[in-house]
């Protein structure tokens, strides 16, 4: 399955609504964790942690087709730059959905996954764009570690990356990424 129809997939299995760029880029990086299929969404470190230009793409290309709309909600804030924080918001509309639903017949197998993915993500708990930034980060860098680190050795990782984060936000993204099954804890975190 490409990209393009796992995003498709994935909005509609999440309830067809993502609050903000960073949260949808994490909430897919999750998905693609859990179902196996991340090799094929091209996530590369980047500033809020794994970052897919494939995946973003998807979503213009959802939008440009007019499978979902997109909003933008300033916050009256400026970032360091001088440019507007703005957060921008995404909806699977009427026509995706009803193509979105086609697409669940046509990949069944990939759609069962998705579904389940997505609802190990509600039942570990809402999680705001920045602890699914981190959680996310966590276990980019755990996979550098071969699987085992404790939170310490994570944060001393993370500026490799460009990343800011601190043991116990690496702790705390730990016991999320527990939730849903994704690594173990014993002292330390580590990939199942």
């Amino acid at each position: 399955m490409n990209a393009y129809d796992f995003v498709h997939l994935s909005l509609l299995a999440l309830g067809g609504r993502i609050r903000g760029k960073t949260k949808l880029q994490k909430m897919v990086y999750l998905l693609g964790i859990i179902t196996g299929n991340l090799d094929e969404l091209g996530y590369r470190p980047h500033f809020y942690g794994p970052y897919s230009a494939d995946v973003a793409d998807a979503v213009d290309r959802l939008k440009s087709l007019g499978f979902v709309d997109e909003s933008v909600a300033g916050s009256g804030g400026f970032d360091q730059s001088g440019f507007e924080v703005a957060r921008h918001d995404f909806r699977v509309n009427a026509v995706g959905r009803r193509i979105a639903e086609a697409k669940s017949h046509r990949y069944t197998a990939m759609w069962r996954r998705l579904t389940r993915a997505a609802e190990l993500l509600r039942k570990a708990g809402e999680q705001d764009y920045e602890k699914l930034s981190i959680a996310a980060k966590a276990f980019f860098m755990l996979g550098e570690k071969q699987g085992k680190a404790t939170s310490a050795e994570l944060a001393e990782l993370a500026p490799k990356f460009g990343w800011s984060v601190k043991p116990e936000q690496i702790q705390d993204a730990a016991q999320y990424l527990q939730r849903l099954g994704l690594v173990e804890l014993s002292g330390a975190a580590t990939t199942e």
